[in-house]
Order: structure tokens, then sequence, then C-alpha cells
């Protein structure tokens, strides 16, 4: 069992959280990948004009761009910077 300080410093996406259709919908979500890891935070996603890419702004202050048909990392940007800050807005 984990404290409530506990929860706050976990990462926001955990395999325990889990996206459930309501039972009477006719939308049927599956889960098909997971893009990046929870060891950094993400704090900000942005999908490109036609919907292969989406790029995730991360709490190390990596940019990485994954694309949504293959679930691999296509681009990575602003990796293994000296003074890491967070990225919070990718436009």
């Amino acid at each position: 069992m984990t404290t409530k300080d506990e929860e706050e410093n976990l990462p926001p996406c955990t395999p325990e959280h889990k996206i459930i259709p309501a039972k009477n919908s006719e939308l049927k979500i599956t889960h098909k990948y997971t893009l990046g890891d929870v060891n950094s935070p993400t704090f900000c996603v942005r999908f490109d004009w036609n919907d292969k890419y989406i790029a995730a702004g991360k709490g190390d202050g990596s940019i990485h761009i994954y694309n949504v048909f293959t679930g691999k990392c296509s681009y990575t940007l602003n990796d293994n910077m000296a003074e890491p800050m967070p990225t919070t807005v990718v436009r």
C-alpha cells in the first residue's frame, strides 16, 4: 500500500492505468503498444498534421517523436542536455 506522498511521486503512466470503454458503448478500445517509457514523465504531446507522428515532451528535456503506425521512436531531440529542464510545450 502506498502513502499519499508516494502516490504523488508516481509517474503519470503506469501499467496499472487502463482505459476501459463503457459497457453500452459501441466504441471498442484495444491496447496496441506503449510509446516510450515511464522513467521520465511526459508533460505534453502533439500529433503532426497527418497524424503519422506524435511528439512527446519529457521531464528530462528531451522530445521523442514516435511513428504511431509502428510504435517506434523515429527521432529524439535534446537528448542528454547539460542542464535538463522539462519540455512543457510542443508546437
